[in-house]
């Protein structure tokens, strides 16, 4: 959709507001949100017009949704579909799961409106900066059609494939995030009771052969995705490890919840006779559970 002549935001909170912004230095925006503080702010500030109605939709191009659940996204696409062109398209921005995709897909799809997961992998202060990410899903021909508001709004975008695999893309990414926030913080407590310089610690963590990269850019990059768990770290002597740190732990009087609980993988894998096998070897629990952990 070369000629994109108006873009209407919906949802004018922390995230969607600077997302208007941005657009807005390239088309003219319509904008919708409970305060009226926020779509007063866009009409001063980016000569935002205002979305009263679902009637007022009727000339948009694109829809942008930055809502606060799937439920209003929802609620807000069942009151404008109707009133939307056949070639809109629209950008759901909110981290969802990918059944929400779908069942947005579904909501639109008698009306032969397209969506596309635009997922935002950035804080606020990225989105104003330009430098944040879109994991993208969805139809590819719908992607091209939008590209000029999604260039907008972010210049990197990844693309994953179908409806709902960018959503399960930020998900998974924001899991991973949390779950290493949790280690990282059992990590800082257990190295204060030490008497480890934290600061140095840190930089051990940071660096790229070190305990926070290696798992992901050797180990899963390079034995897991190609399936080879051959010499090594013996999964036998990471366990042994793991349980240093238990110990390590019990004797300083420090709680572990996600380190304690991630031994129980060893455990299990050591079980399974993975022993000697590299300790990257864990992954191939999920798959004796029917569940691959890479595409064969």
């Amino acid at each position: 959709m070369s000629d994109i002549k108006s873009v209407a935001v919906y949802g004018l909170g922390n995230m969607g507001y600077p997302i208007a912004e941005r657009i807005a230095k390239h088309y003219p925006v319509k904008v919708s949100d409970l305060s009226s503080a926020h779509v007063k702010r866009a009409q001063n500030e980016f000569d935002a017009k205002v979305l009263s109605a679902p009637e007022d939709a009727a000339d948009v191009d694109v829809v942008v949704l930055s809502l606060p659940s799937p439920a209003v996204s929802q609620a807000v696409l069942a009151s404008i579909a109707p009133h939307l062109p056949k070639h809109a398209i629209v950008l759901e921005t909110s981290t969802v799961n990918p059944d929400d995709m779908h069942a947005a897909k579904k909501l639109l799809t008698p009306f032969g409106l397209t969506i596309l997961d635009a997922s935002v992998l950035a804080g606020v202060s990225q989105m104003q900066a330009g430098t944040a990410t879109l994991l993208l899903g969805g139809p590819e021909e719908g992607v091209a059609a939008a590209k000029g508001v999604l260039d907008a709004i972010a210049e990197k975008q990844i693309y994953f494939g179908p409806t709902g695999a960018g959503a399960a893309a930020k998900v998974i990414n924001n899991a991973v995030a949390h779950a290493v926030m949790v280690v990282v913080a059992e990590a800082g407590s257990l190295a204060t009771a030490a008497g480890v310089s934290c600061e140095k610690l840190l930089g051990l963590l940071s660096d790229k052969q070190m305990g926070l990269h290696r798992p992901l850019t050797y180990r899963y990059a390079e034995r897991v995705m190609k399936n080879d768990y051959v010499g090594g770290m013996p999964l036998d002597a990471a366990r042994k490890d793991s349980v240093l740190a238990l110990e390590l732990a019990q004797s300083l009087g420090v709680p572990l919840f996600a380190i304690q609980g991630s031994h129980s993988v060893y455990e299990m894998a050591a079980c399974a006779g993975y022993g000697r096998d590299d300790y990257a070897v864990i992954a191939k629990l999920w798959a004796d559970w029917g569940r691959p952990t890479v595409p064969n």
